[in-house]
């Protein structure tokens, strides 16, 4: 029985150690906030019941020029579809990050997250590379969405520095596949 309980433990450690993990922050006051995009987004769908699911999904959100990642969570019966279960869970991590930067009192949060998945990061980009929408960053002064023949399309910037100074390039990706999207333009 020892030597079962040592294995297990042995095997637990082998798999946390796979995961990359991050500590989560938030910090809530007295503020506005404005989440411009989601993107990212990655639903599971599990069963907590004989007759209730449970849908957790995890998303990238631009608040306020930052992309952050968070999650939301929803239950419902099993006869609620999957589509509508995981908007609920969308709404609710929302909410959170709503409530986390407009709050009326100021409050710290501090979760740690592990992860098999390969968190996305902004890098730098050229014409046709295929990237994950949080990958680069918003413009600032045309940060939303458009659409152009039939796709979502959205600007970027990309900080570059040239003889010690700091420049902007800036460019366009438009949407191939649900996070697939693809560099179109850069000057």
């Amino acid at each position: 029985m020892r030597r079962q309980i040592i294995a297990l433990a042995a095997m637990t450690t082998v798999t946390t150690a796979q995961a990359e993990c991050f500590v989560r922050s938030a910090m809530t006051a007295q503020t506005s906030v404005n989440i411009t995009s989601v993107t990212d987004v990655q639903p599971l769908v599990v069963p907590i019941s004989a007759t209730q699911n449970k849908c957790i999904v995890t998303f990238r959100a631009q608040v306020d020029g930052a992309w952050i990642t968070a999650e939301g969570e929803s239950v419902g019966p099993k006869n609620v579809s999957e589509k509508m279960l995981c908007q609920g869970a969308m709404d609710q991590g929302r909410t959170q990050i709503m409530s986390r930067a407009d709050g009326n009192l100021v409050n710290v949060e501090h979760n740690m997250v592990c992860t098999d998945q390969k968190l996305p990061e902004v890098r730098k980009v050229a014409i046709g590379d295929h990237v994950q929408e949080s990958e680069v960053m918003p413009h600032p002064t045309f940060p939303k969405r458009f659409g152009y023949r039939s796709t979502w399309c959205r600007w970027f910037i990309e900080p570059e520095v040239k003889a010690g100074d700091l420049s902007n390039r800036q460019g366009i990706i438009c949407q191939l596949h649900d996070a697939d999207w693809q560099v179109v333009d850069k000057w």
